[in-house]
């Protein structure tokens, strides 16, 4: 059983677990009360067991995992136009990992904004060095007070363009919305609030499927997620996990 975690860490990318030289060990710090504080997601080879060291498990991956029975058991009725896809469902342990804190998640959604997938994730690993905290050669998020320190002209300096001021003000109302307030933002519109909720709420089954990246799965695969969404939002969202990241893994 091959164990990966979606998004799948690189050694460039330093969100949202740096690889450490492990086989199958990754790690990051997290802001919390005033410190940093290591936390780790290991597996034991050739398990779909995992362990998370150093913090709260359900903050980590979610309160659920991708449930693989019920996408095989969808897969095996249904001719899937690539048999690959059924053998790495069969044969891969997909981990989603989310954001540690509200911050994080609304940043994170702000880049993803901008620019392809790809190049949001390169872009947002070079946020959290840039703007974050550095330690053992590990990084960790920067905290709400460190982000609310930094100006419109450093965001737009980043990069962030017409996006640095957006970023800059909804920083600023962070502190004082909840986060079922983040429709309060200018800018966040339906794409960024599902986006948010997958985020927040810890669950792809609040992916907005009809995006460019539900359109490639069904293009690539033939799996309708609008659809599927319509009888079972925890199948559609159990399989855009995989897909998405079988995607990643074939690149």
């Amino acid at each position: 059983m091959e164990f990966r975690l979606y998004p799948h860490p690189t050694d460039s990318i330093c969100t949202p677990f740096v690889y450490v030289r492990k086989q199958n060990a990754y790690s990051r710090y997290f802001f919390v009360s005033s410190s940093i504080n290591l936390i780790s997601i290991t597996n034991q080879v050739n398990s779909s067991c995992i362990t998370v060291v150093g913090g709260d498990e359900k903050t980590i991956i979610g309160k659920r995992r991708p449930n693989r029975e019920m996408i095989l058991d969808y897969l095996l009725h249904y001719e899937c136009a690539s048999d690959n896809f059924s053998d790495y469902v069969k044969n891969t342990c997909v981990i989603p990992t989310f954001p540690l804190s509200k911050e994080e998640a609304f940043v994170k959604t702000i880049i993803r904004q901008i620019i392809n997938a790809k190049q949001a994730k390169r872009m947002f690993s070079n946020f959290v060095k840039k703007f974050g905290y550095k330690k053992g050669g590990l990084y960790s998020f920067p905290s709400l007070g460190g982000l609310e320190r930094v100006s419109i002209y450093d965001f737009k300096k980043f990069g962030l363009g017409f996006k640095a001021e957006r970023m800059w003000l909804g920083i600023k109302m962070l502190e004082a919305i909840g986060e079922d307030d983040f429709i309060q933002i200018n800018g966040i519109g339906s794409w960024s609030k599902n986006i948010l909720e997958v985020e927040i709420h810890k669950d792809y089954s609040f992916y907005p499927f009809w995006d460019k990246s539900g359109e490639k799965i069904k293009k690539n695969y033939g799996i309708d997620l609008i659809k599927i969404g319509r009888k079972s939002k925890k199948l559609a969202g159990d399989l855009y996990v995989y897909a998405a990241s079988y995607m990643e893994f074939i690149k």
